[in-house]
């Protein structure tokens, strides 16, 4: 009988740690394969020189964040081309360039952008204080398309070239801090570094204790030319915001976590992909090789873990050649199921005639879609905006998003 005793003690010891164990699995962060894998290990980059071209009464300018601006010359009397490489290659065709151009005296220039590795892509934009950007649409393309030549009034006053509009790592902070005025809005976290030290932010938008709370994620610029993207975040986080009584209703019972920019360095480094390690860092969410994607799952699977909550929904927003939802096929059951199938069909049809395609696919690649349903079995959508779809457009559809998710999630 002593026996027994001693194993019937031994159980109700042993036993609230096998249940401990069991219930804090889910928070361990995992590795994950895929079938089709991609080499995250560090690659060799080249570093643009930063300086102060000056040809002729011509000057341009690479010396700000966000520049991209690897030669500039005089091809002959009235033309001059901007030569613009990647960071490193194989890479996306995401040529992004980025500087200032001004002159001695007034003047009209062919100015031609000639791209290594690439064909063109971006319209190019123009603007005299950074914040008000008109796009140039009158250009002639050369024979294989890796150069454009529009012609360009400049004078003293200096003027950005730009894919773009140039945003920032500073610009992202200040509308960040620009957030936390908001009593939704937590104070700004850091949650890790850069490459090249860079801080990675992310706050909190809710209302109350996060425990208990369902967890909603934001990612943005994993890759730096992805502007728009960008700006659908800051319209759908502007909603988010709002104080009204579905903004009450729903932070009753989630909770926003909040990521701006993953790629800080490539960012201000004007990088067409990759981070400083020469990584696309939205394909490092398997083995976590590159700091800004290790600080951020970590910060996820870590903040789960402490307030014993889950992200139920993860969105990523990026930028491709037209507006695309990347969502989950019907294969996959994740903790909202069919949620992102349904989200989006309620947010075409408020935004008739403007649709946007939808592309279900499977679990290849390790993208941060993916990871979300690996890691929490989470609903996650990758949302992409256009190159050139209209600003009025994003940010319609981005707020039309933001109010159709909480209402639906009410509902879930």
């Amino acid at each position: 009988m002593k026996k027994y005793s001693l194993i019937f003690r031994w159980v109700l010891l042993i036993f609230p740690v096998i249940l401990s164990s069991c219930s804090s699995s889910k928070y361990v962060r995992r590795e994950f394969t895929y079938t089709k894998s991609v080499d995250t290990h560090s690659k060799k980059i080249t570093f643009q020189t930063k300086k102060l071209y000056h040809t002729g009464h011509i000057y341009a300018d690479n010396q700000f964040d966000g520049a991209r601006l690897n030669d500039f010359k005089q091809l002959n009397d009235s033309t001059y081309q901007a030569l613009i490489e990647p960071e490193n290659s194989p890479i996306n065709p995401s040529p992004w360039y980025a500087f200032k151009v001004w002159s001695e005296r007034p003047d009209t220039i062919n100015l031609q952008l000639k791209y290594r590795h690439a064909k063109h892509r971006y319209d190019p934009k123009i603007s005299s204080d950074r914040k008000h950007w008109k796009t140039i649409s009158g250009y002639t393309y050369n024979v294989d398309s890796t150069a454009i030549t529009f012609k360009l009034p400049i004078n003293k006053e200096a003027q950005w070239v730009a894919a773009q509009p140039i945003i920032n790592s500073a610009d992202t902070k200040t509308w960040l801090d620009s957030l936390t005025g908001n009593p939704l809005v937590s104070p700004v976290k850091i949650v890790g570094k850069s490459v090249l030290g860079k801080p990675i932010y992310m706050v909190k938008i809710g209302t109350g204790e996060t425990k208990n709370k369902k967890i909603i994620v934001l990612l943005s610029r994993q890759h730096p030319p992805e502007v728009t993207g960008f700006m659908a975040l800051q319209a759908f986080v502007k909603q988010l915001i709002k104080p009204d009584s579905l903004t009450k209703a729903f932070y009753q019972n989630y909770e926003v976590w909040l990521f701006p920019l993953l790629n800080p360095d490539g960012v201000d480094l004007g990088h067409w992909r990759h981070n400083a390690n020469g990584i696309d860092l939205n394909r490092d969410w398997a083995f976590y090789r590159q700091p800004e994607i290790d600080a951020v799952t970590k910060f996820i699977v870590d903040e789960s873990k402490k307030y014993h909550v889950q992200p139920v929904l993860g969105i990523d927003f990026h930028s491709t050649f037209k507006d695309v939802y990347y969502i989950f096929d019907q294969s996959f059951q994740s903790k909202l199921p069919g949620f992102c199938e349904v989200w989006t069909t309620g947010i075409d049809r408020i935004m008739l005639p403007f649709k946007t395609k939808k592309s279900p696919y499977g679990m290849t690649q390790p993208i941060s879609k993916n990871w979300f349903y690996k890691q929490f079995k989470a609903e996650a959508m990758t949302y992409e905006v256009g190159d050139d779809t209209p600003q009025n457009i994003i940010e319609q559809k981005a707020r039309t998003a933001a109010v159709t998710m909480m209402d639906l999630l009410l509902k879930y």
